[in-house]
C-alpha cells in the first residue's frame, strides 16, 4: 500500500506540473498579445489559423467589389479563390502568420494594416508592391515594412497600446 501512495503522489505531482505548464503557456498566448482584428483574405489564409482558434472567430464570405477585384488578379493556373472576412481575437504571432501568407500571394499586391479603425483592418491592396506591408497607426502615421522586417515585436506596438 505504501508504494501505491507514493505512485499516486508522483502521478498527481506530474499531472499538476503539466497542468501548470499548460496554463502558463496559455496565459502567454492569450495575455497582452491577443487583439481583435478584421482580416479580408482568400480562404488559404484561413488555413494558417489553428482550428481551435477558428471556432472563436466570425468567418464570412466576402463578395464586395474589392474582393472581386483581388480575385481577378489570380493567375490562370489557380482556382478562383473564395474571399472571406475574419473577425475576432487573435494573437500577434497568428496575425503575423496571416500577413506573411498574404504577402506570399504577390498577385494580390501588398498588405495594409489600418489600426485607425476598430477593430484594426488587414487586407491586400494591389496598389502596394507585393512584398510590402503598410501600417497606418492609430495616430495616422504611416510605416512601411518589408517581408523580412516583420516580427511579433515590430507588430505588437501597432496593436497593443500600453
Amino acid at each position: 500500500m505504501a508504494d501505491r501512495g507514493v505512485t499516486v503522489k508522483r502521478r498527481t505531482f506530474v499531472i499538476s506540473g503539466l497542468f501548470g505548464a499548460f496554463c502558463s503557456v496559455r496565459a502567454d498566448v492569450q495575455g497582452d498579445d491577443e487583439v481583435v482584428v478584421r482580416f479580408r483574405a482568400d480562404d488559404s489564409v484561413q488555413d494558417t489559423i489553428p482550428t481551435i482558434l477558428q471556432q472563436q472567430l466570425s468567418i464570412t464570405p466576402n463578395t464586395s467589389g474589392e474582393a472581386k477585384e483581388l480575385a481577378s488578379r489570380v493567375p490562370p493556373s489557380r482556382a478562383i479563390p473564395v474571399f472571406v472576412v475574419i473577425v475576432g481575437a487573435l494573437t500577434i504571432p497568428v496575425i503575423l502568420q496571416m500577413i506573411k501568407e498574404l504577402l506570399r500571394q504577390t498577385y494580390y499586391g501588398g498588405v495594409i494594416v489600418d489600426t485607425r479603425s476598430q477593430p484594426p483592418s488587414i487586407t491586400s491592396d494591389p496598389k502596394i508592391p507585393g512584398n510590402l506591408v503598410t501600417v497606418i497607426g492609430s495616430d495616422g502615421k504611416v510605416t512601411q515594412l518589408t517581408n523580412d522586417q516583420l516580427s511579433p515585436n515590430i507588430l505588437r506596438p501597432f496593436f497593443i497600446k500600453k
